[in-house]
């Protein structure tokens, strides 16, 4: 199995964190990898076999060659087997609708075919893809793509989308949606519907993966006993909202997971499979 990280070029820096690269091949047997919620739309390209996903709710299905993932709410198992691979790109939290005109609150809880979106054009680039023969040609192809079709939004907007998920952050997820448009100066209707239209959640929503991303970081030194003290300690009024919120995003309670020793990358280390 072979899996990497890369910087995008200078010009698309500022929205794209990186890419990320994932191959198996049949010698690596059947892969299996839980992925919870973030706060990063993706865009992901398959070049061999596509992935098969099975969801909180037991539905199952292959990935089509090229998606479009909006933020979740919840968990979903993803599946390699045999000759994979998979092209990935994790844009900032906003960022993407520097590159896609439409509410991206319409992604949420979905993976969608990029085809239903771009038709003709995510045709081209499937192909594309598909006949390269380097990672480096993918990369080109991609990022020229990319440069085609950016169109930053509103410098206002976008001012207020990254002061307000840097807010978020610093808080670690332990701030109200009210809190954080008094601080950005808004009111909360007019916060709630930029972070909607550009982000991908509500500003309650988005809080609350990264309250849960920050537990995750922290999950794996406390022990069972300590859970209590634990959620309180990251703005759960009680541990049943926290192991409710848990399961929720992840599928286990936190004594499963810490018992299990498993506590995995489940992003933010991107994208790892």
């Amino acid at each position: 199995m072979h899996f990497q990280i890369i910087k995008p070029r200078p010009a698309l820096a500022p929205y794209i964190q990186h890419y990320w690269v994932l191959e198996t091949t049949l010698m690596d047997g059947i892969v299996k990898e839980r992925v919870v919620p973030t706060g990063d739309i993706e865009l992901m390209f398959h070049y061999r076999k596509p992935f098969y996903v099975l969801d909180a709710s037991g539905a199952s299905t292959f990935q089509p060659r090229s998606i479009i993932t909006g933020l979740t709410s919840s968990w979903s198992d993803v599946i390699t087997g045999g000759e994979s691979g998979a092209f990935v790109v994790t844009f900032y939290p906003g960022a993407a609708a520097n590159f896609f005109n439409f509410p991206l609150l319409e992604l949420e809880d979905k993976s969608v075919h990029l085809n239903d979106i771009l038709h003709n054009e995510a045709i081209c680039i499937e192909e594309q893809i598909a006949e390269a023969t380097s990672l480096q040609a993918r990369i080109n192809i991609i990022e020229n793509f990319l440069m085609k079709r950016v169109s930053p939004i509103a410098p206002h907007d976008s001012n207020l989308i990254n002061q307000g998920v840097m807010c978020i952050s610093k808080h670690k997820g332990q701030i109200s949606a009210l809190a954080l448009s008094e601080q950005l100066c808004v009111t909360p209707k007019t916060l709630e519907r930029k972070f909607a239209r550009l982000v991908g959640k509500t500003p309650k929503q988005f809080i609350k993966i990264i309250r849960f991303q920050e537990v995750m970081k922290s999950l794996s030194g406390v022990q069972p006993g300590l859970l209590t003290q634990h959620a309180l300690s990251n703005g759960y009024f009680d541990q049943a909202h926290f192991i409710k919120d848990f399961k929720t995003y992840s599928g286990y309670t936190p004594k499963e997971l810490i018992s299990q020793k498993q506590c995995p990358d489940l992003i933010p280390e991107p994208g790892k499979f």
